[in-house]
């Protein structure tokens, strides 16, 4: 009988013994379970955290580089970006990498391609950025092979400066409106003068009567001159949307025989050549006119305009305002 009371202590304490170890095992798998939960919910916060820091930095890169965008436009090379990083405001975090174009060009605009990443090198390899082409290669996973989910950003100027070219572009075009407008004038002041007179330019250079526009012999910058206040040309259209003076004259690039023509001209940061589209160039060059045929003494009102051949006979042109812009 003491036999079998031994026998089924034994056999108590082995359950007991083996319920310890059960419990503890499933403990120990709950632990695993909730660390790798906690690790799982860290890893996403920190996916989210450093998305979102991404998303902010090259938001306020994008707004560095329109802000600043005539001076990048005339850096043919890349951009500084520790400099640009600190510039847009942006702290350094996360290990954050870093790297730019060179100038691009499409033949209309030129830009840079700035691009942002955030490198694993632990689980990803071949991360690699071509400053010629402004392409970021992710790279691929270390551990299959498939290529990487990089965390990155990338900041295209391109629209930024397109943007800016077509602002710029009107008002070119709107500059040559109002000469137009005030050749116009000029002449409806004086019906019976003489029909060839050219209105865009002083008879006497050295003597300019009230109401003439002084003889302005090379590109001279508008704002310094007195056509704004004649031709009611408002501030805001005597620079580009670059800050870069729109500038005029009525020799150079201009006729003072019968088509008269006056120039309008502005460069763009990467020194494209401005607008200044030969006759029939399909650039968007454009010449605002007028027409009139009618004999001395009488002027057809309104004046006709459209796009017009530079010599036609029988025009007035003014403004050669169009778009070779890209280099």
């Amino acid at each position: 009988m003491l036999l079998g009371n031994c026998h089924r202590h034994r056999q108590a304490g082995s359950a007991m013994l083996l319920l310890l170890v059960g419990l503890a095992g499933l403990v120990m798998a709950v632990s695993v379970g909730l660390l790798r939960g906690e690790d799982q919910a860290r890893t996403n916060r920190a996916d989210v955290d450093h998305s979102a820091y991404l998303r902010d930095a090259a938001a306020r890169l994008a707004r560095w580089y329109e802000v600043n965008s005539a001076t990048t436009g005339a850096q043919a090379g890349q951009i500084d970006m520790a400099q640009a990083l600190a510039g847009a405001g942006v702290t350094q975090r996360y290990n954050l990498q870093s790297a730019s174009s060179v100038r691009l060009s499409d033949g209309l605009v030129s830009w840079h391609v700035m691009a942002l990443w955030l490198p694993e090198p632990i689980r990803v390899q071949g991360t690699a950025f071509d400053a010629a082409t402004g392409v970021l290669t992710p790279g691929t996973l270390i551990s299959t092979g498939q290529p990487a989910d990089l965390v990155s950003a990338i900041v295209n100027g391109h629209a930024s400066q397109l943007v800016a070219f077509t602002e710029s572009s009107r008002r070119v075009r709107r500059v040559a409106a109002r000469l137009e407008n005030l050749f116009a004038a000029r002449r409806s002041m004086d019906p019976f003068g003489p029909a060839g007179r050219d209105w865009f330019r002083a008879l006497d250079c050295a003597a300019v009567q009230t109401g003439e526009l002084p003889c302005y012999d090379v590109y001279t910058d508008m704002a310094t001159t007195s056509a704004p206040a004649q031709a009611g040309i408002e501030a805001t259209l005597t620079v580009n949307a670059w800050g870069l003076p729109i500038n005029l004259s009525n020799l150079q690039d201009s006729s003072v025989v019968p088509p008269y023509s006056m120039a309008v001209n502005t460069t763009t940061p990467w020194g494209g050549g401005g607008w200044r589209g030969g006759p029939g160039a399909l650039n968007g060059s454009l010449r605002l006119c007028r027409h009139d045929p009618a004999p001395a003494g009488r002027l057809r009102h309104p004046p006709h305009r459209q796009q017009c051949p530079l010599g036609a006979p029988g025009w007035a042109t003014v403004g050669r305002a169009g778009a070779r812009m890209g280099g």
